[in-house]
């Protein structure tokens, strides 16, 4: 067919057009950090591979020197230029169009161009930093998803895959990184020119450079690979924690892989001003300060396990994404789903005593969250314009993604096939897999179960230096495992949403239904092939199948085979009375260990035993968080009272585990907000509930447990509570002080600053003014230091300042960026207005960096009709003033956002409205209030 001869057919299209491949790039960049620009010459490499006119590739932000502009064909020295040079701004393309048609085969595209240094982290951008007390700026490149058009014209997709060999002039004094090691190094006069290496096969995205001065640590890997950790000078100690992980975590990424890593160096940088959390260039990734840098003294430890989490993240990019890349933006979960689930079994592998897979159910939640809003997306979303790709960079493709992965983890690897057993007093796994089937694990670290690793092994070998879809993997695990992957996971990529199980019993047989959860509480039409698991009365006592429809009902004595007619959940007698002394109140949790994607709403028999099961302990830490959070997000929807929800939260006060207590405390947080709004004659006694709720978890935090072994149960040791060595939880480290002690008396003592516990606030006060008198005391280490900012600010008025004059003083002075977001994190918790309006105004001035204001916008619920965050507000007046405000201001880049934004407040005020029509809400919080535990 032959082409139209018109500009216009390229113009609005969401992929460049197939007749060009390029295949090379030899690209020379010369950055003037003082002036802040750039100039560059590309030569292009391009295969004509059909009959036209046109060569149509990515360019945005650039000034292309039209002369420079040439197609030559080596072999036969014909040179073609131009005839009509057009640059379409709103679809970020470079149009060539010549007189004749353009020969097929193997030519090179010659352009030269010139460009900004720009300050919004994306594209070729500056980054400031100090050195000896002077401003200095460095030169960074952030090209994912479709910047590298920025710096440079390209094709500027996935699929686009091509060599690169990079050139750049670049002062004397610094140092130039990519990702490739440097092969020359000529001085000329105050430049230098340095040569690096050219590149494996790589998408433009995973392109980088890097222009700075900077210190630099190094290690290397079994196989002698080396890996170096680079920081503003002064700072390289800051760097070894990273560095120690990044070189482990590459020697286990070999072995699950069965694929080593593919370039000969790996560098990590440090940037001062940095959109994301990272970036995982190949061969060189660039991360901001806070996810990269660690500091022995003054960051906590939830600053040690983010770094660990995000560098094992990024490494994990170096195969799933840089060797292995997704054919297309829709697929964009293929990258991030997996590396983050990638990325906690590397660093449960590290730190087994961090309980990571507990922590996971965080991730599991926040995909919930996003994913339970009428306008959430699909896993898989089509993609139509560069400019809608920022959007899917969200919870479902991250979160979402890597949580169904381990849903259907969970799935393949059921009864059969193989099932560890954990001792929670010994912190040592017990590993029941068949030898033949088990690849990597130790005492300590189960691993992956060996066809899972083969799966990954195959799909890398298959793909490498290549594209996939989700499809491609899919295909790979149900060749290894025998099962309808396809089909069981097309339900949950290609559809948004996720479902709600309700179970109950009735005439002695389990009633399963399903239907799409909203937190709307609307009703959606999703329906899904749902991996069900469930026990009952024990872990041992444990079975799955797949809900296919909208509704089963098994037979439960055939179906579980768990109880015997003495104890059926039908014959107690006590249904929904369960007490101490019952000893026939059987429990039933579904999705169990929270691998499933979906929640679980129990008729109120049910929820009753459940609630008996967490006061006597015999439920796992991740089956007690998915029972918390499932009646926290039917509250939400209004399908369940918030009575019910405060019953529930009082059956965990003596919840030990960090993950557990953090989300209730989350929960607390946000549900003082809703009672203050819907009932503010309420907030006091809410305040007090949850005071003495934290407290008393604070009180029994075990120092050392000397428990003797009930029984044991999958994932769980059930312990006797009768024999425990307790301590307060206190402001000071044990001398066995475990990391997630640590985290944990951070976050339980910030609550009770939040809520206004006097004891707590009153101490952190104290000893806040030691720490300004001595930034190294002992009296207020890393960890408590946020608990202590917010008590500070609770007590500033505008009449009373010098505590947040402090504050202000302490960010100032310290040059470590996780200070700085602590206290940032910190300031708008004060209660007056006024200093709100101050603390937003000082987010915004040159002393915060761009990517770090969004900390100090949490304004506490006084403060924000001044910030007008609109995204806290629970009212429908504001709904009107929000939409109104964004009406004429929508990008397509944050479209998406909006809509789920204002969805939110929707579902706010409607809770509100459910809480005022409670009719028993003030007798049940006011009798928890005072409860004597």
């Amino acid at each position: 067919m032959e082409q139209k001869n018109t500009n216009e057919q390229f113009k609005g299209q969401p992929r460049l057009p197939k007749f060009a491949i390029p295949k090379r790039y030899d690209l020379k960049l010369k950055p003037d950090l003082v002036a802040c620009k750039f100039t560059g010459t590309v030569e292009i490499d391009v295969h004509i591979v059909a009959d036209t006119k046109f060569i149509v590739l990515n360019a945005a932000d650039l000034v292309v020197d039209r002369a420079s502009l040439c197609f030559k064909y080596p072999i036969s020295s014909k040179e073609f230029r131009p005839s009509d040079v057009e640059m379409v701004e709103k679809d970020e393309i470079l149009v060539l169009e010549f007189d004749e048609v353009l020969p097929i085969g193997a030519g090179i595209l010659e352009i030269g161009f010139k460009g900004t240094l720009n300050d919004q982290m994306k594209g070729f951008y500056r980054s400031t930093y100090e050195f000896n007390g002077e401003k200095k700026n460095m030169a960074v490149t952030q090209f994912e998803p479709a910047d590298a058009r920025r710096c440079f014209p390209c094709w500027d997709e996935p699929t686009a895959k091509a060599t690169f060999k990079i050139t750049v002039d670049v002062p004397s004094e610094l140092i130039a990184l990519s990702n490739m090691p440097v092969i020359e190094e000529n001085p000329h006069g105050h430049l230098k020119t340095i040569a690096f290496q050219e590149s494996p096969l790589m998408s433009t995205y995973l392109v980088a450079l890097v222009v700075g001065l900077f210190d630099y640590i190094e290690d290397q890997t079994s196989d002698g690979i080396k890996v170096r950790v680079y920081c503003q000078v002064g700072k390289g100690s800051q760097g070894k924690f990273a560095l120690d992980v990044a070189v482990r975590t590459l020697d286990l990424y070999k072995i699950y892989f069965d694929v080593p890593y593919s370039l000969p160096k790996l560098d990590m940088v440090a940037i001062p001003d940095f959109s994301a959390g990272a970036m995982e260039n190949y061969g060189l990734v660039t991360y901001r300060d806070t996810a990269l840098l660690y500091d022995d003294q003054h960051s906590a430890a939830v600053n040690k396990q983010w770094v660990a989490i995000v560098v094992a993240h990024e490494l994990a990019h170096q195969w799933f994404g840089n060797l292995v890349t997704m054919e297309w933006w829709t697929h964009l979960w293929l990258n991030e789903g997996f590396a983050t689930w990638v990325s906690y079994l590397a660093t449960d592998s590290l730190f087994p005593q961090w309980k990571i897979w507990t922590q996971f159910l965080d991730e599991t939640t926040e995909g919930l969250r996003l994913d339970g809003l009428a306008e959430s997306h699909p896993i898989e979303v089509e993609i139509s314009h560069a400019g809608d790709i920022d959007e899917i960079f969200d919870a479902i493709s991250y979160n979402k993604g890597a949580s169904i992965i381990r849903m259907l983890q969970s799935y393949l690897v059921k009864d059969g096939v193989g099932i560890t057993l954990y001792c929670s007093v010994t912190a040592k796994y017990r590993i029941l897999f068949p030898e033949n089937n088990f690849v990597y694990g130790n005492a300590v670290n189960p691993g992956i179960p060996g066809f899972v690793m083969r799966s990954l092994a195959s799909y890398m070998k298959r793909y490498a230096c290549s594209n996939a879809k989700t499809e491609d993997l899919w295909a790979v695990l149900e060749e290894e495992s025998g099962e309808p992957v396809n089909m069981l996971m097309n339900s949950w990529t290609k559809q948004k949403g996720y479902p709600v199980v309700s179970v109950k019993v009735k005439d002695k047989k389990l009633e399963f239904d399903q239907s799409q959860f909203l937190s709307s509480g609307s009703h959606g039409d999703g329906q899904w092939i749902v991996p069900i698991t469930l026990c009952c009365g024990s872990y041992d006592a444990r079975k799955n199948f797949l809900l296919r429809t909208q509704s089963e009902t098994p037979d439960i004595m055939e179906f579980l085979g768990c109880l015997s007619a003495k104890d059926s959940l039908m014959e107690t007698g006590n249904q929904g009375k369960c007490d101490k002394n019952n000893a026939g109140c059987t429990w039933i949790k579904l999705n169990v260990d929270q691998t499933g994607f979906y929640r679980v709403k129990y008729d109120d028999d049910l929820a009753a035993r459940l609630r008996y099961a967490i006061e006597n302990n015999y439920l796992s830490a991740t089956d007690r968080f998915g029972i918390l959070d499932d009646s926290y997000a039917l509250c939400m929807a209004c399908q369940q009272s918030l009575s019910s929800l405060f019953t529930l939260m009082s059956a965990y006060r003596e919840e030990l585990d960090y993950t557990v207590l953090s989300q209730m405390i989350n929960i607390s947080y946000e549900v003082a907000r809703m009672v203050a709004d819907a009932t503010p004659e309420l907030v006091d006694y809410i305040k007090q509930f949850f005071i003495s709720l934290f407290q008393y978890s604070a009180d029994i935090l075990k120092e050392k447990a000397t428990i003797p072994i009930k029984y044991a149960q999958r994932t769980l040791l059930k312990l006797s509570t009768g024999n425990r060595s307790c301590r307060k939880l206190g402001w000071e480290p044990g001398q066995s002080e475990s990391h997630l002690d640590a985290m944990l008396r951070g976050e339980l003592l910030t609550a009770l600053a939040v809520f206004g516990h006097d004891i707590t606030q009153n101490e952190a006060i104290r000893r806040f003014h030691a720490f300004l008198n001595d930034r190294n005391t002992a009296l207020l280490p890393p960890d408590t230091r946020k608990a202590a900012y917010v008590a500070v600010m609770q007590t500033v008025r505008t009449s009373n300042r010098s505590g947040y004059e402090s504050l202000l003083r302490v960010y100032r002075e310290t040059d470590l960026s996780q200070e700085k977001c602590r206290i940032l994190g910190s300031l708008a918790s004060c209660p007056d207005p006024d200093i709100i309006l101050e603390v937003l105004n000082f987010c915004l001035s040159s002393e915060v960096r761009s990517q770090d204001a969004i900390f100090g916008l949490a304004v506490c619920r006084e403060g924000r009709e001044i910030a007008w965050s609109w995204l806290k507000f629970s009212s429908y007046e504001k709904i009107n003033e929000v939409e109104e405000f964004f009406a004429s201001r929508i990008k397509p880049s944050i479209a998406r956002t909006l809509k789920q934004s204002i969805e939110r407040v929707h579902i706010n005020a409607k809770w509100v409205q459910s809480i005022q029509n409670e009719e028993y809400l003030a007798e049940v919080v006011k009798e928890l209030a005072y409860r004597k535990y």
